[in-house]
């Protein structure tokens, strides 16, 4: 008790972050986030605390790095903004030892304190043992009744595949029906009948996917899960692919094809006869490899961005970028004419002369691990070759050899083994000068002057390493760097 008492005492009038979670609807019942909140402000004001923020965020703790709030917090208590962290609970924190792991290594490197409120546990260095146990405990508890839940759960979804009943949503052409224990998929006739008619199409071998799609709509087969009507390539494909439509699903746990409660819509010869065609239909090459592909996002949104090619009349090719999000109110397109540029300026600002030397030369260290290993071993292999050539002589000597052609095999041999070392061990440090007078001319530009000289995957490398926020709103780019590369920006 005294010794909870000193603590407190060390953090009165502390700056303070507090963290609440929820990840079920089960939590959110019975620890709500406001609960959560409740408990903690309260805690802060008992120790006239300063609370510089509060984060609430509904995700699972069961994977490491995947809570956007928690990393927020982590980044900002790294930065020195709070000097201490509270929680409502010790598994409202974490339940996977990656995570909880952050925060401790916060209070014995840094000086954090870590305040658990329902546990009337508060974490200083140095953690005592008695201390650690308690958190080691709950946290794998937690994390062991979290994992017997999924197993349970995934138990009792495998034994309901295996009575018949698939146990997810049905796919296009059916809807659940009956209470939601016993629920059941059945026929919704007006989906069914495009199903099926997508099914018989494609088996006359006429229609390629997109035109099946165009073909369907011509004749009155409405998608009515789309705007415009009609349906999207993939959807059509992961219709013709899926058995369930032949009364029977793939249940991955067993890996083995189970007759389901349900009615089929097409005949298994129908559907074998769709495969065939599907895996004989030639696979179109990838014609484009777009450069922010899977990077941009709609500053509107966060939903991320599809490029696009359009021709105009001369023949001249251009790529935009837009938001495919039905929800999104401004639908976001933009030009990559655009975002080339604004991505000039951008990365003009990096220099890379400010990163620090010891980095530099680290890095340069690990990349050139393999070329400074060769040349070691090219050097050791010529004290080797001269050792072997002195044996051979000693030998030679010490048995009076004089037979001229016996004595040039001799030495061949060693030199057919070692080879020309003198010209290889050249050519290897020549090697490494050249890389390191690129990599010492690459440290008087910008980051963007050797952006250019990159091909596409290596630039969308770059862009994913470097840049924290990558969005558009349509008239421009607007793009921030991770902590790191801030440092070395120069504006």
């Amino acid at each position: 008790m005294n010794q909870n008492n000193n603590k407190l005492n060390n953090i009165k009038n502390a700056t303070c972050i507090i963290y609440c979670r929820v990840s079920s609807k089960e939590q959110t019942e019975n620890t709500s986030l406001n609960d959560q909140e409740i408990l903690c402000i309260n805690f802060a004001k008992k120790c006239n605390m300063n609370i510089e923020s509060i984060y609430k965020e509904d995700g699972s703790a069961m994977k490491p790095e995947t809570r956007p709030m928690f990393n927020e917090v982590i980044k900002k208590l790294k930065n020195g903004v709070a000097d201490v962290a509270i929680f409502a609970f010790i598994d409202r924190m974490s339940r996977n030892p990656i995570d909880a792991y952050k925060i401790l290594q916060l209070v014995q490197e840094e000086g954090l304190t870590a305040v658990f409120v329902q546990e009337n546990l508060i974490l200083q260095t140095p953690i005592r043992a008695h201390e650690m146990l308690m958190l080691d405990t709950i946290l794998g508890v937690s994390n062991y009744r979290v994992r017997q839940d999924n197993e349970k759960c995934k138990a009792g979804i495998l034994a309901k595949a295996l009575k018949g009943f698939r146990p997810c949503r049905p796919p296009y052409g059916y809807e659940n029906d009956g209470p939601r224990d016993k629920r059941t998929a059945v026929i919704n006739e007006k989906r069914a009948n495009f199903v099926k008619k997508a099914f018989e199409l494609y088996a006359t071998g006429n229609y390629t996917i997109s035109e099946l799609a165009n073909e369907l709509y011509r004749q009155g087969f409405m998608y009515e899960l789309q705007e415009s009507q009609i349906i999207p390539k993939q959807s059509l494909i992961s219709i013709l692919k899926n058995p369930f439509y032949t009364g029977k699903y793939h249940i991955k746990q067993v890996d083995e094809y189970k007759a389901g409660n349900h009615k089929p819509i097409i005949t298994e010869e129908l559907f074998e006869k769709v495969q065939n065609f599907l895996d004989s239909a030639p696979k179109a090459p990838r014609k484009y490899n777009f450069k922010y592909s899977k990077l941009l996002t709609c500053i509107t949104c966060g939903h991320c961005m599809t490029a696009d090619v359009k021709k105009k009349h001369n023949g001249k090719q251009y790529v935009y970028y837009r938001c495919t999000n039905p929800k999104c109110n401004d639908r976001v397109c933009i030009s990559e004419t655009i975002l080339d540029n604004d991505l000039k300026t951008y990365l003009k600002e990096i220099r890379l002369g400010l990163i620090p030397n010891k980095i530099v030369k680290n890095v340069l260290k690990n990349e050139l691990y393999s070329h400074t290993q060769k040349l070691a071993i090219l050097k050791r292999s010529k004290s080797h070759k001269y050792n072997a050539e002195r044996q051979a002589w000693e030998d030679i000597t010490r048995k009076n050899i004089t037979d001229e052609q016996y004595i040039r095999g001799k030495l061949a041999n060693i030199n057919e083994k070692y080879g020309d070392l003198d010209s290889k061990i050249y050519v290897a440090e020549k090697q490494l000068e050249t890389v390191n007078a690129k990599v010492s001319e690459a440290f008087e530009n910008s980051l963007y002057d050797v952006f250019e000289s990159f091909d596409t995957i290596t630039k969308q490398k770059i862009l994913s390493l470097v840049s924290n926020v990558f969005k558009s709103d349509g008239n421009r780019l607007k793009m921030t760097f991770k902590s790191a590369f801030r440092k070395i920006r120069k504006r």
